[in-house]
């Protein structure tokens, strides 16, 4: 028995990302003890558009298959964009209006804030104790939400990392998944909270609210809704 939440974003990295984050929340926050499976929409739908453009044709599609198959397998839909998609994030809005299994998340920049929230499991991935000296990561009160290039970030510090053999660069799907691995079962929701106040932690409470809100009948658990924003 499993839990399939879809999962609508950007971008694959985006989705690597988020898979530990989901279950994290939904393990230590929710208090759920069943399999949490995230799923990539697109590939369910066959489609192939990415970037904001694509989450808007995606969630379009699924707004249309939700309603002529209530039974679809998702218990509900996560749609993650940045806050810089505003004129995307209203007509989204007004798809999913009154609609029940969508949640929209909006991350204040790019979702790599939200890995370099995790100081503890960052630095342990790049093989550092401390952030290297003179890099952005090492900067007196650095906070990662704040960070306005967080993929140069994670550049600087990958390209300085003993263990690494490549750069992130403007964005690299294979370090993004070996992250991802690395990441799974240890997620540190707090640090990340801390390091970014304003967005994470209303994720966050709300998902957990919803896992733990979440009726069960005869031992399945029924689809529900839960709210982002």
């Amino acid at each position: 028995m499993s839990t399939i939440v879809g999962v609508a974003a950007e971008g694959p990295i985006d989705q690597v990302l988020l898979e530990p984050l989901i279950r994290a929340v939904a393990r230590e926050r929710g208090g759920v003890t069943w399999p949490v499976q995230p799923a990539d929409v697109y590939e369910r739908l066959h489609m192939r558009p990415r970037g904001h453009g694509g989450v808007y044709l995606a969630v379009k599609r699924l707004v249309r298959v939700l309603h002529g198959h209530p039974d679809f397998p998702y218990a509900f839909v996560i749609i993650v964009l940045d806050r810089r998609t505003r004129r995307i994030q209203q007509k989204i809005r007004k798809l999913i209006a009154g609609k029940d299994r969508f949640v929209l998340a909006i991350a204040k920049e790019e979702i790599e804030a939200w890995w370099l929230g995790d100081r503890v499991n960052t630095l342990s991935w790049l093989g550092f104790r401390e952030p290297p000296k003179d890099t952005r990561y090492a900067a007196p009160g650095y906070l990662a939400e704040k960070d306005r290039e967080p993929k140069k970030t994670l550049n600087q510090l990958t390209e300085l990392s003993p263990r690494l053999d490549r750069m992130y660069g403007e964005g690299n799907l294979d370090l993004a998944r070996d992250f991802s691995n690395h990441w799974e079962g240890k997620v540190r929701l707090s640090g990340i909270e801390s390091q970014c106040p304003e967005r994470f932690p209303p994720f966050c409470a709300d998902t957990a609210q919803a896992f733990r809100r979440r009726p069960q009948r005869d031992g399945r658990h029924v689809q529900w809704t839960l709210n982002l924003d």
